[in-house]
């Protein structure tokens, strides 16, 4: 099966969806790798607007340049495509898919992303991941190129 440009698109935003239910039922874990599985939806959608060939596999950075979302957007919502992706990044690994609860929990630890969060710090995390997300795809389907 082909995924198409627009197919992408269409992926994130129902993995986006996907993460706030999943947020909503306390499956964080999966809630921030459907986040995290939003963005990369939405960076290989431009990418593969621009030139469906292409291998950066799940790496968001390198995703973001072959996309080149600079073309579609302003320089400030560029700016903010980059500050929220340098959230989303480093908080997000493909391989979350395999993961349970309990191992991204230990991952965040390892990150010290529980340090100064008080309650549930995956579930923060998550959160954070989510509004990050959020305001990438904001943007990405506001500017996306209609035939």
């Amino acid at each position: 099966m082909r995924i198409e440009a627009e197919d992408y698109l269409e992926a994130a935003k129902d993995r986006l969806t996907d993460a706030h239910r999943l947020y909503s039922i306390e499956r964080y874990a999966f809630s921030l790798y459907a986040a995290g599985l939003s963005v990369e939806s939405i960076l290989r959608a431009y990418r593969a607007y621009v030139n469906p060939e292409f291998d950066e596999r799940h790496d968001l950075q390198r995703l973001l340049t072959a996309s080149a979302f600079r073309n579609f957007v302003t320089s400030e919502e560029y700016e903010k495509i980059k500050s929220a992706l340098g959230i989303v990044h480093p908080l997000w690994q493909n391989t979350y898919r395999f993961a349970s609860e309990g191992r991204v929990k230990r991952h965040l630890i390892m990150l010290k992303r529980d340090r100064g969060i008080r309650g549930d710090f995956v579930k923060e995390n998550c959160r954070i991941v989510i509004k990050a997300a959020a305001g990438i795809l904001k943007i990405g389907v506001s500017k996306w190129p209609h035939p």
